[in-house]
């Protein structure tokens, strides 16, 4: 039967004839626009000047793509350099996004990078700026990984006996083209661990966990920072290693190599600011010193107040009030002398 509105669903896409969008995309894009509003709220409340956040998509969200794919590619170059292959074909291959190729954790080390540019131009704290932005792109990564359902991509080996076979714990897929389908008698309509769905699921939680605990009852900056990498470094070491698309480097799993460095990273920095604080007897970067790139003026107000009440040599001056009550005194004791 045609279709008389022309309008299109159809599987890793959807619009109209003349307009064909593709969900992964679509999904990308509401994830960003969700964490943009949210990084604005909370921009607002720190009192951050308010257009950091659309300074910070400028650079970010452009980095966070070309690094995505820059990552993919280091780790596929047979993919992309091939016997017989014109220099032309292979750039075209590399810059051809359309066909697929996007790395999380590269848009991660992108949007890095940006913020540590954005950091360094205003003069602001490098770890203020992540403990804004990651609440948010764990949300944004929950929203995207469903790209991946409509793709048919991402997802786990063939299920074994005993595991549910039901969405969205498991998936069918309408052809695998994996290696952990090429021994089975049909590559058609098999049913598969649903990693995607896991991914998002937890991405999810980290959200809620930094956006719904630790955002609200952290002392250091960074504290954001340190648990969105421990927490979603733990999940990616499991669930990649149900993955059968993964990147790998020789025999191992690149982001399960680098989900270990990041949980890593994050417990001994965490554990070593704690040993310094125990030795120093005060917080090692307190989250008031952390929402200012400078100090607010109302701070600057006071701190030049307290400037003026010095004078050249180092002796405070006293203020107008203080010598008032310095004659009355005086004359009160000449008073009591004179009768």
């Amino acid at each position: 039967m045609n279709n008389p509105s022309n309008i299109l669903i159809d599987g890793s896409k959807f619009g109209v004839d003349w307009l064909k969008i593709y969900w992964y995309g679509a999904l990308i894009v509401l994830g960003v626009i969700i964490a943009y509003v949210l990084c604005s709220h909370e921009a607002k409340r720190r009192g951050y000047h308010k257009d950091c956040v659309i300074d910070l998509c400028l650079i970010c969200v452009p980095l966070g793509a070309i690094f995505a794919r820059i990552y993919y590619i280091l780790f596929s170059l047979d993919a992309f350099i091939r016997p017989g292959m014109s220099f032309g074909e292979t750039v075209w291959g590399m810059i051809n996004i359309r066909d697929g190729g996007l790395a999380i954790y590269g848009a991660i080390i992108g949007g890095v990078i940006g913020m540590l540019i954005y950091s360094r131009i205003k003069k602001m704290h490098f770890l203020s700026l992540t403990d804004l932005v990651l609440p948010t792109v764990a949300l944004a990564q929950a929203i995207g990984r469903w790209g991946n359902f409509f793709n048919q991509e991402a997802y786990g080996r063939v299920i074994s006996e005993g595991f549910p076979p039901y969405f969205p714990l498991a998936v069918k897929i309408d052809e695998c083209h994996q290696a952990c389908c090429a021994g089975l008698p049909s590559n058609l309509g098999n049913i598969h661990y649903a990693t995607f769905f896991y991914e998002s699921c937890w991405c999810l939680l980290i959200f809620a966990v930094l956006w719904f605990f630790v955002r609200k009852h952290t002392k250091n900056r960074g504290d954001i920072t340190m648990t969105y990498l421990i927490m979603y470094g733990f999940e990616r070491m499991i669930v990649e290693g149900l993955r059968t698309d993964s990147l790998m480097l020789g025999s191992i799993r690149v982001s399960q190599l680098l989900s270990a460095l990041l949980v890593i990273f994050g417990m001994a920095f965490l554990i070593t600011r704690t040993v310094l604080e125990k030795k120093r007897g005060h917080a090692v970067w307190p989250v008031e010193e952390a929402y200012y790139g400078s100090k607010p003026e109302c701070a600057k107000r006071e701190d030049n107040a307290e400037e003026e009440s010095f004078s050249e040599s180092g002796e405070p001056i006293e203020s107008e009030s203080e010598n008032e009550a310095s004659e009355a005194d005086s004359m009160a004791g000449n008073g009591e002398d004179s009768i």
